[in-house]
């Protein structure tokens, strides 16, 4: 990138409107803490700055760029903070934790099922075709994973007419790998 290529004038204060925009939502609407949204705007910034060096004048502005940096982030942030595991433990007596200790002893107790492996096999091909898809798929694919359409139109900006071309991309990678949905389990409803 050239220096020339980010007019410095209004390159921050665009970063940091769109930056305060998106953490905006993501604490309203993702479950973030309220003192959280400090660290969000930030983190989302620091993405965005990191990713500068890829920005290329001849594709497009950079208020397009940075307004898909920080959405794309967004999004990845807010499909982490769904996926986020509330961990209970399976202690041996109600008493509760006292300490930090007695947390700390809770992953002992966990329980694992017997016949995870047709699971984890399926995880780890989905984690393939996810990882082979482009940055923009992937963050709507993650979104998707956790959020229903609306949230991730919310978070994304994507009207539902782009939003449906993504999905249709993401589900031709899935059948393209083979893995298509269940029709049976399809038709009681799951997804």
């Amino acid at each position: 990138m050239t220096p020339t290529a980010v007019p410095q004038p209004d390159f921050v204060p665009y970063l940091l409107q769109q930056t305060a925009l998106r953490a905006s939502l993501l604490q309203t609407s993702f479950g973030f803490a309220a003192d959280d949204w400090d660290d969000l705007r930030q983190d989302l910034a620091l993405d965005c700055l990191r990713r500068l060096p890829r920005f290329d004048a001849s594709r497009g502005n950079w208020k397009g760029f940075v307004h898909g940096v920080v959405r794309n982030h967004a999004c990845v942030l807010a499909s982490r903070q769904a996926r986020r595991p509330e961990l209970q433990c399976l202690a041996e007596d109600d008493a509760g934790f006292d300490s930090a200790e007695d947390v700390s002893r809770c992953d002992a107790h966990f329980v694992v099922a017997d016949d995870l492996c047709p699971a984890l096999e399926l995880s780890l091909d989905m984690r393939h075709v996810l990882d082979g898809l482009p940055e923009e798929l992937r963050s709507v694919a993650q979104c998707l994973a956790e959020m229903p359409v609306y949230a991730v139109r919310q978070v994304t900006g994507l009207s539902l007419s782009e939003l449906n071309r993504k999905i249709a991309r993401i589900r031709a990678a899935f059948v393209a790998a083979g893995l298509r949905p269940n029709r049976r389990a399809a038709k009681r409803g799951a997804q």
